[in-house]
């Protein structure tokens, strides 16, 4: 497998009670699948994974791999708050039937190099010939992984394959992929940059927007493939207005709230200590999706 293309950061749908909701979170996997998209990346940021139990996340990861039933690639997020933690995370999304695994660095405590080093080691030597894909994301995790560590991690470990970049550092981004070599998959994770880091050699783009314009995510990535350039560069401009709306209320929030809005029938609670959505910020919310242009709806703009 070579991730590439639409990588969902699929949300997790709850309950009331803030367990998984098998339903809703089958409902949205098929509804992305059947949208195009290429891969999904379940419990990551976009999926409050870090907020959920250990037995909340491998439920998750049981339910989006076998409801996407092979049709396309589910990589999971399994960074926990320590190395064996993340291990049985890694082993359990093995043995689920995912097709890899992305590590984000260690949070909380700062690490120096050779600390990081030597957990990706122990995570990929755990999980022999099981796909680890390195997880830069320094904004949350306040580690990061450097392009010279990134390589020789590939370098060391047949197994640790590419790297999620979410720095939003475009320069760094093209020295992962300069310095990891043609075998080594580089995808953004930051969908304001989908566009120029894809024209610089990225693989795809994890995607939060894709929960709910899968056809607008979808339509950039083939506008920049097929070499649409003009097209692909509106496009990317009505995902970065789109991104202002997401952004409305507490983090994560507006994400949800919009999928209801698209008609999908997806709950809306949040992981505490994460909130819902307030009456005034659901209200500006709602305007605002009011005044979205049509073409966020479908991905068709003129080339």
């Amino acid at each position: 497998m070579k991730l590439h293309g639409v990588i969902v950061a699929v949300h997790t749908p709850l309950t009331e009670t803030a367990e998984v909701h098998e339903e809703a979170l089958r409902r949205h996997v098929d509804y992305l699948i059947e949208a195009g998209v290429h891969a999904l990346f379940p419990l990551g940021t976009m999926g409050e994974g870090i907020f959920l139990s250990e037995a909340q996340r491998k439920r998750a990861a049981e339910i989006v791999v076998d409801q996407a039933k092979g049709r396309v690639p589910v990589v999971v997020q399994a960074t926990s708050h320590c190395t064996a933690a993340t291990i049985d995370l890694c082993r359990h999304a093995r043995e689920a039937g995912a097709r890899g695994v992305a590590v984000i660095a260690p949070y909380y405590y700062p690490m120096d190099e050779p600390s990081l080093e030597k957990f990706y080691k122990d995570i990929a030597g755990a999980v022999p010939g099981f796909p680890v894909y390195l997880y830069n994301n320094p904004g949350r995790a306040s580690n990061a992984i450097s392009s010279g560590l990134a390589a020789r991690l590939h370098a060391g470990c047949p197994n640790i394959v590419g790297i999620k970049d979410s720095s939003k550092d475009l320069i760094l981004f093209q020295e992962y992929i300069e310095l990891g070599g043609p075998d080594f998959t580089v995808v953004v994770g930051t969908d304001g940059l989908v566009f120029p880091a894809m024209m610089v050699g990225g693989a795809g783009a994890v995607s939060a927007v894709a929960n709910a314009f899968p056809e607008l995510m979808v339509a950039l990535y083939d506008a920049i493939v097929g070499k649409e350039y003009a097209k692909a560069r509106r496009l990317q401009f009505l995902v970065n207005k789109l991104r202002i709306v997401l952004k409305v209320g507490p983090y994560l929030a507006g994400y949800k709230e919009i999928l209801r809005l698209r008609g999908r029938d997806f709950p809306t609670m949040m992981v505490p200590p994460l909130r819902e959505l307030n009456d005034e910020e659901r209200a500006r919310i709602r305007a605002a999706f009011a005044q979205l242009p049509p073409e966020v709806f479908t991905g068709t703009v003129a080339g």
